[in-house]
């Protein structure tokens, strides 16, 4: 009772409500007492017709109907706060952008794939991913742990498109990785979301080259510094901008991935504050 009456911010008698609720089609509706708290608790029946009452709050929504919204007290909110967006949000919006500007055209791909696809076709060893217990498909078995697999099916799907020019595709979403101490709501749910960055280039010549400045375009905008050496290898192409101090990163052949040729494969190593370079 007290729940409802806050959500919809009315001050209504346990009685009354159960009353409401009876003309509402939530009958028969009765008040009972908490044995714990001996706060008044409002029970409710729900009949097969009311397919959309899911939820407590779905009740006290019809409360608040039933009551009438124009009874309902004008207040002024006891907090003024000013909603913005997340930072990680926020950070994938503007890499959007520019990343749609360097030519490459944004996919958004299932969040479920196979094991085959996961792993398998990648050529990497099946490791520990969250699995559905009873996937509709075996399309849907597990939630993917890299982008990769959703950018190759759209290539596959758009092999009549023209790759004479080059064929750009990326993504920025997330992905499911086991984690048994990550905590939600203080319950360990034994996963984390993970916000990741996917891009390919499919033309007749390999494209290394292009991946290669998408990452540094990307680092750029993101204040990241080149380290000394990695610049030292670019010879003149180098143009030094403002980045943050003591954030560096560098690439390195990549080795013991199945998913790339021998020597056609690289990683990229960050430097934090402080720290040491980790891929």
């Amino acid at each position: 009772v007290d729940f409802v009456n806050s959500l919809i911010g009315i001050s209504v008698e346990s009685s009354k409500m159960a009353d409401l609720c009876n003309r509402i089609q939530l009958g028969p509706a009765r008040i009972i007492p908490d044995g714990q708290t001996g706060e008044d608790v409002l029970e409710v029946t729900v009949p097969p017709t009311r397919s959309d009452i899911l939820h407590a709050v779905d009740v006290a929504e019809d409360v608040g109907i039933a009551h009438g919204y124009n009874n309902i007290v004008r207040t002024v909110p006891g907090t003024c706060t000013v909603g913005r967006e997340q930072p990680l949000n926020q950070l994938g919006d503007l890499l959007r952008d520019e990343i749609g500007r360097a030519g490459y055209t944004e996919v958004l791909t299932h969040g479920l794939c196979s094991t085959a696809d996961n792993f398998t076709a990648l050529g990497r060893p099946v490791t520990a991913a969250v699995k559905l217990s009873n996937p509709a498909n075996v399309e849907y078995e597990v939630v993917r742990t890299t982008l990769l697999p959703g950018l190759l099916k759209t290539l596959q799907h758009n092999k009549s498109m023209s790759f004479a020019g080059g064929f750009k595709l990326f993504e920025i979403s997330d992905v499911v990785l086991p984690d048994s101490e990550c905590v939600v709501s203080e319950t360990v749910v034994g996963a984390r979301n993970s916000r990741r960055g996917c891009a390919t280039f499919t033309g007749p010549s390999s494209g290394f080259e292009i991946i290669h400045g998408l990452v540094d375009r990307i680092m750029t905008l993101c204040e990241v510094a080149p380290e000394a050496g990695y610049v030292a290898s670019s010879g003149s192409a180098y143009k030094s901008v403002y980045c943050k101090e003591g954030w560096e990163y560098t690439i390195r052949e990549l080795r013991g991935d199945g998913s790339y040729f021998p020597g056609r494969g690289a990683e990229v190593l960050l430097k934090r504050p402080g720290g040491d370079f980790e891929p």
